[in-house]
């Protein structure tokens, strides 16, 4: 029996699945995430061991693993790290480190060329043409993370705080925003600050509420939000030069169906741009594949229906 490893590792998780060529998942892990850039690298790469070695203890006695695919947050910057910490546990096994990014990609299109556009609590672009990938915009909180979840969420919380002050008009999301923090936002400073990006965050969801009962404030946040992402579009022409294909994935995509469609109608001619409708990991099993077996639909459909069910007996326990 032929084992594959593919891993799906960013900020929030790791979900990890061995299973085998025919899309038969033998077990799942899932653990902390091992994105280097918040816990370290010493800390991302001995936990990723930890769900490496879980997952190979459980391969059944007739199964030989033949490749392991990693798509980890960051490995942009640590993925030498990452490959020479773990290698030497498995010499004797294919093996890739990639941003988590291209398992978004892979999912949807499968291992061509095309790239994706995140935005959940950060956002970015990552394009792979043939092998090189290229990442374009979010570069992290400090610098810039335009039309992510953290930046809608930011915006609306400083729309409520020039209201406040006087400098601008009574909007909406004050009333949305007091209702989720249970307080007057002017009087939550330090839980604002406590709480971080992903508290931040959860008031993206404000701004589309505010935007559907026609407030202005949210109106512009949303068009700012959405320009910000558009505008990597356009730069993405210029790696792929000529036509490409874009999923669209993340927490704000999935929640809110009408930004992802604002975003096409403001997107490059050049792009044509997917929604995700798949978990990420499918794209880590396609990778683990690539190149030692054949992913075909009936593999793929397998192996989403016993990860659908293995997530639902999970939500009921």
């Amino acid at each position: 029996m032929r084992c594959f490893i593919a891993i799906d590792s960013g900020g929030t998780k790791t979900d990890a699945v061995l299973f085998e060529e025919t899309g038969h998942i033998l077990a799942r892990s899932l653990t902390q995430g091992c994105n280097a850039m918040d816990i370290g690298i010493g800390s991302a790469c001995e936990s990723l061991l930890g769900v490496l070695q879980n997952l190979v203890a459980r391969i059944p006695g007739d199964g030989t693993l033949v490749s392991i695919y990693s798509g980890v947050a960051a490995t942009d910057y640590f993925g030498g790290e990452l490959g020479r910490y773990i290698r030497p546990y498995f010499p004797d096994v294919t093996m890739r480190f990639e941003d988590d990014a291209v398992n978004l990609i892979s999912g949807t299109l499968g291992h061509q060329d095309g790239c994706c556009i995140i935005s959940g609590t950060g956002s970015s672009l990552y394009a792979r043409i043939g092998e090189r990938i290229v990442h374009l915009g979010g570069w992290g909180y400090l610098i810039d993370t335009g039309g992510s979840g953290y930046a809608i969420g930011r915006d609306a919380i400083l729309a409520v705080f020039r209201y406040c002050d006087g400098r601008a008009p009574y909007t909406r999301l004050y009333d949305l925003i007091q209702e989720q923090m249970g307080m007057p936002p002017e009087k939550n400073i330090p839980g604002i600050y406590e709480g971080g990006r992903p508290y931040i965050a959860s008031f993206a969801r404000t701004v589309f509420q505010a935007r559907k009962e026609g407030d202005a404030a949210a109106e512009e946040i949303f068009q700012k939000a959405v320009h910000a992402l558009a505008e990597l579009t356009f730069a993405a022409e210029r790696q792929f030069g000529g036509p490409y294909q874009g999923v669209l994935g993340g927490g704000i995509f999935a929640a809110f169906p009408e930004y992802a469609e604002e975003l096409k109608a403001q997107a490059s001619p050049m792009a044509t741009l997917i929604r995700a409708t798949v978990p990420p990991i499918l794209g880590g099993v396609i990778e683990a594949m690539w190149g030692q077996a054949e992913c075909s639909a009936k593999v793929r459909q397998r192996f989403l229906t016993e990860y659908k069910a293995d997530a639902m007996q999970r939500v009921s326990e």
